[in-house]
């Protein structure tokens, strides 16, 4: 039908499209796993009755995570992102069984058993998270990826609050080979679900190269990239603020006035609330600038911040539901942002940088806020940490080409085309009957689009991309233009 001038159907809004709603259950899934496990890793090195040996069986599994979180990322953008997400839920379904075997036959050596399975989990989520955030983009398109990124954040916050209640639940009635048991069901649920899965946009090919090459495409990616660079930097400097506030401060702050843990409870239940409540606005609105909307919140989130630091009870109760509500509010935008404006070939890498960053600051973080506090005051730390956030956000929304960003082009109303102005929209194949013969021929661009392009190591642009070859009569997902941003800078 390309070339017709009957217009081809619409890919369907996420919370309709059968594709990204089985997605979703998949991925919720695996996240209340994650959630589970981590109780159920902590349940299990408390029985050791050592603190040396809690500590050092929690922290098995994120060594390696943070040993190969950039060679995931790089796994992630060169590898066919669907069989490798199904390969990895696999991975996990098992070990999970061979762990649950090890139990069964050797009980006295649970505490081996748990470590070797933890190790194998930090392994996966090394690749499981990078490849897991590039999927939703080739399912719905850049043009629902903002909606798109707003469900996958709310079943996630959702795994936050269900998946320890429910691991704790299991735990009390059916002990720890139980609860693993348990987790296995959940993990194939996952395994099953993903691999059901169908892309419509192929993402565009990673030139061969080693890894230690793809990690340096990213960073001169990102080098010659302005609004990518401002994004990445924004993101990064979220949670270096946050984290130590509802980590550590609420907690001491708590112990400082004298609050039950009851009321401690409450508090941090705030910041839940608020952030559920969030991510649902996002699903009814869609700014026209999503990142100046975005950093405009995260703004008004540092100064909420600040005053957790300042206020009584009541108050700050109600700032953290406004750290809350704003985060819910903002991180969907940001997330979905990222995958619009990323070439798709780089996403995992950049998700990935942003991981390893997290993951290195944020221990700095902590500490920094412990000496800091330690120093001049609970209260002054947090006010310093309130401001501190403020005006990072506001260093990125003076950042025009990040300000200025936006998802939609004029004269470009097909909802769910992740193409050129001037392509044919690729039909649904969902729509078609799955008829094997469809496919979708790509046209020429009508207008120029700009792409990263690295060449012997040296950043270039390109305005005029060849066109991308026809896919075989076999294939039935449509093609995805090659690299290049849907946004229009003003």
């Amino acid at each position: 039908m390309p070339g017709g001038d009957e217009a081809a159907p619409r890919v369907p809004s996420p919370g309709r499209d059968r594709r990204f709603l089985t997605f979703l259950g998949g991925a919720a899934a695996a996240d209340i796993g994650d959630q589970a496990w981590i109780v159920i890793l902590a349940y299990a090195a408390a029985q050791s009755g050592s603190a040396v040996t809690a500590t050092l069986t929690v922290a098995a599994g994120t060594v390696p995570r943070a040993i190969l979180e950039l060679v995931g990322g790089a796994v992630a953008d060169r590898l066919p992102t669907r069989p490798l997400v199904v390969s990895v839920a696999g991975a996990r379904v098992l070990a999970l069984a061979a762990g649950l075997l090890a139990l069964i036959a050797l009980p006295e050596h649970s505490i081996f058993v748990i470590v070797g399975i933890a190790v194998l989990f930090g392994a996966a989520d090394a690749l499981h998270k990078p490849a897991i955030f590039t999927m939703p983009r080739q399912i719905v398109g850049v043009d629902h990826v903002v909606r798109a990124a707003s469900l996958r954040q709310l079943v996630n916050r959702m795994a936050l609050l269900g998946g320890p209640a429910l691991a704790g639940a299991v735990l009390a009635a059916v002990a720890l080979p139980g609860a693993v048991a348990g987790l296995l069901a959940i993990f194939l649920l996952a395994a099953v679900l993903l691999s059901l899965v169908r892309v419509r946009f192929r993402r565009e090919e990673v030139q061969r190269e080693s890894v230690l090459a793809s990690l340096r495409s990213v960073v001169e990616f990102l080098r010659a990239d302005h609004p990518s660079r401002a994004l990445v930097y924004s993101m990064i400097g979220l949670n270096f603020f946050v984290i130590p506030v509802l980590n550590v401060g609420v907690a001491l702050k708590a112990h400082q006035e004298g609050w039950s843990a009851q009321v401690l409870g409450i508090l941090l239940a705030c910041v839940g609330v608020g952030a559920a409540l969030g991510t649902l606005v996002t699903l009814r609105i869609k700014p026209r600038h999503p990142m100046r909307f975005a950093l405009a919140l995260l703004v008004l989130q540092g100064f909420a911040l600040a005053l957790v630091g300042l206020l009584p009870m009541v108050g700050v109760g109600i700032s953290l539901a406004l750290v809350g509500l704003t985060a819910g509010l903002a991180s969907p935008m940001m997330a979905g942002t990222a995958q619009a404006i990323v070439p798709s070939n780089y996403i995992g890498r950049v998700f990935a940088v942003v991981g390893v960053a997290d993951d290195a600051l944020i221990p700095f973080a902590l500490v920094g806020y412990g000496v800091v506090a330690d120093r001049v005051g609970l209260s002054t730390t947090t006010v310093i940490c309130g401001i501190g956030m403020a005006v990072l956000m506001g260093i990125g929304l003076l950042r025009r080409p990040l300000r200025n960003l936006r998802l939609d082009q004029p004269g470009d109303e097909a909802a769910g085309s992740d193409r050129p102005e001037g392509e044919s929209a690729p039909e649904d194949p969902d729509d078609a009957g799955d008829d094997p013969r469809h496919t979708a021929e790509p046209a020429q661009p009508s207008a120029p689009r700009r792409g990263f392009v690295p060449r012997h190591g040296v950043d270039a642009r390109q305005l005029t991309p060849p066109p991308p070859a026809a896919l075989p009569d076999s294939e039935q997902e449509a093609y995805e233009p090659a690299p290049g941003r849907r946004s229009r800078l003003r």
